[in-house]
């Protein structure tokens, strides 16, 4: 086969199932074979992992971390551009081979989210994902603020250009949801930005204003994303009302729920729920909410997201495996085919078969903390560390 690569002794994950040893031939149209075995077969390059896993890519649904890498620091910024041709590189080296940049749309925040700027930041996604000179797959994840007004039009439009894959609704309003009281409010944002606390209670009076509006407006936005069926998440939900509310809108699926009961509640509604690999790696929650640990513990957990810290995704299926001693393929799926089969439904990310597109890794998990060795994307070699 024409510009053929095959990858081979070690274990092979296909997104499904784990071998002992086995063998993927690809090439930039996609994977031709996976088999047990490693025994090379006829490629124009063949690559002996020496013991290391070959892996399906990793699928991340959600991360914020470009904001992190544009505004470095608290009104620090650095142009877009560079900030998106930098973490490109940082993704592929991370293993993840899918990334969705969960772009946050509201009117009255600080830093990078506002209206204005989350559009210009999703044209700039956009146009450097079909460039083809991005190393990773950069999809869009649009994450709509409750108490925002002007975000209907604007997601509207990109809704109708078709510029997202996903698209979620989160309530940073305080007493509810990520701020169960105003003080955890005053306490993020004094801290963070370092405003005062009366500038933060004027945030906090005009979100609870608008919050009945912008809840309306949500609705109408829930029905015309039932119309060519974008998958829909809800962000931080914190109790059993909420979740079976935000299912009739038409969520499919919960991400970093707050409580165990919001968890269980979306497991009992049918949706998915998805969990924090910082969270995971640290044992707890930033803002002292549901350990991720338990929710995988439990059976809720359907899928681990990178959040802020894009290098914790690769770590958390090994740390959930040995921590919980949890079967290594279902922790793995966490990261691979679980969120890919979420992302498209016809199951083409984070799973290897023939057919589907080369993304690949190799992982060297025999130390305390694995690390990537190799990525492909589209049969291409994006990152390769031989050190």
């Amino acid at each position: 086969m024409k510009g053929s690569i095959c990858l081979y002794g070690g274990p092979v994950f296909d997104g499904e199932r784990l071998v002992s040893r086995g063998t993927v031939v690809f090439n930039k149209d996609g994977i031709s074979h996976v088999f047990a075995g490693d025994k090379p077969r006829a490629a124009q390059t063949s690559i002996d992992v020496r013991g290391q896993m070959v892996c399906a890519g990793l699928v991340d649904l959600h991360s914020d971390a470009l904001e992190k890498c544009i505004e470095m620091r608290p009104g620090v910024f650095f142009d877009a551009e560079f900030a998106l041709q930098n973490i490109d590189r940082r993704i592929a080296a991370c293993g993840i081979t899918t990334f969705c940049h969960a772009v946050s749309f509201a009117d009255n925040e600080l830093g990078l989210r506002s209206c204005e700027e989350a559009e210009r930041l999703v044209r700039l996604i956009r146009q450097f994902a079909r460039s083809g000179k991005s190393q990773v797959r950069h999809l869009l994840h649009l994450r709509c603020e409750v108490s925002s007004i002007r975000t209907l039009e604007t997601a509207q439009r990109l809704l109708d250009e078709r510029l997202m894959e996903l698209i979620s609704f989160m309530d940073h309003t305080p007493g509810q949801g990520q701020f169960r009281t105003l003080q955890s409010y005053i306490n993020y944002y004094t801290e963070t930005y370092r405003i005062s606390q009366q500038e933060v209670t004027s945030m906090a009076d005009q979100k609870m204003a608008l919050r009945e509006q912008g809840w309306q407006n949500l609705v109408k936005l829930a029905r015309s994303i039932k119309d060519i069926s974008l998958p829909v998440l809800s962000h931080d939900d914190d109790t059993v009302e909420k979740v079976m509310f935000v299912n009739e809108l038409g969520a499919t699926a919960a991400e970093f729920p707050v409580t165990l009961e919001a968890a269980r509640a979306a497991k009992d509604c049918g949706m998915k729920v998805f969990m924090g690999a910082p969270n995971l790696i640290r044992g707890c929650s930033s803002n002292g909410h549901l350990r991720a640990i338990e929710a995988v513990a439990e059976s809720l957990c359907d899928g681990l997201l990178s959040d802020y810290y894009p290098e914790c995704l690769v770590q958390s299926p090994f740390i959930a495996h040995k921590t919980l001693k949890i079967n290594l393929e279902k922790s793995l799926r966490l990261v691979t085919s679980n969120p890919g089969d979420y992302l498209s439904r016809r199951g083409t990310f984070g799973r290897l078969f023939p057919g589907a597109p080369a993304d690949v890794i190799v992982v060297d998990h025999s130390g305390p903390w694995c690390r990537v060795t190799q990525t492909w994307v589209g049969g291409r070699c994006v990152f390769r560390s031989d050190s």
